[in-house]
């Protein structure tokens, strides 16, 4: 457990103290800022402006994912197993810390709009009827943010050795799970193929069933987003155990 908590916390670091989260999260800020900046008719539509936010969160995530990739080099990663004793521990704890970054995604996804809302004095959204509304944004962000940042990080170096062709398939693979919905409408067949990308696409028609957030659907939605996260963080772990540095 201490070792595992050490892991966690030289990860969390070592994140910190480089450059790569800094592009991600002023991205992350200016994209969300602009959402309710952009948004000139008042009072703004809660539920759409959560959706729009959850779609730059989901894109922040996969870019955030794949560069954490390049955190540590080969030999860092070496000396980082035979610390821990088992590479399961080790990559397992990576998963811990893709869903940290996962939650920092949604904690400045949920505060701008609670900034906005408070400022205002609770008129700047049509419907808010208590902070259960940003609590339950929240975990809508954790979701989709933890299955992107784990299909970011599924793209590993070695996995895919070659740079370009990495940065293509994660691209392409944030593409597909956005427009995932539209495609399969456009060719039916395509849903054999499209279920494996998270379900990102249709969370605004499955919550549309009122006014306000649904506890027990964005509960189904987080579990269904984890489950993808967690199956992407799965499989990389079976790749890069067998296939040895």
């Amino acid at each position: 457990m201490k070792k595992g908590i050490s892991l966690l916390y030289f990860q969390i670091f070592t994140f910190l103290k480089s450059s790569k989260f800094v592009m991600p999260s002023i991205f992350l800020l200016v994209l969300q800022l602009s959402i309710y900046y952009a948004i000139q008719a008042k009072p703004v539509d809660f539920m759409n402006a959560i959706f729009q936010a959850e779609f730059y969160a989901f894109i922040i995530a996969i870019w955030l994912g794949f560069s954490s990739n390049d955190l540590n080099d080969g030999i860092t990663e070496q000396l980082l197993i035979l610390r821990a004793k088992k590479e399961v521990l080790y990559y397992s704890i990576n998963v811990v810390f893709l869903f940290v970054i996962s939650a920092f995604i949604s904690l400045i996804s949920v505060i701008i709009p609670l900034v906005f809302h408070f400022v205002n004095k609770g008129e700047f959204f049509d419907h808010v009827s208590s902070g259960g509304d940003f609590l339950l944004a929240f975990f809508l962000f954790l979701g989709s943010s933890f299955a992107g940042v784990s299909l970011g990080a599924l793209f590993h170096p070695r996995i895919i050795k070659e740079k370009k062709f990495a940065l293509l398939y994660v691209l392409l693979a944030g593409l597909f799970s956005i427009a995932r919905v539209s495609m399969v409408d456009d060719q039916e067949m395509l849903k054999y193929v499209m279920w494996v990308f998270p379900t990102l696409a249709n969370h605004s028609t499955t919550l549309r069933g009122g006014s306000y957030f649904s506890s027990i659907r964005v509960g189904q939605l987080f579990l269904i987003s984890l489950f993808y996260g967690l199956s992407y963080s799965y499989i990389k772990i079976l790749i890069l155990i067998k296939r040895k540095f």
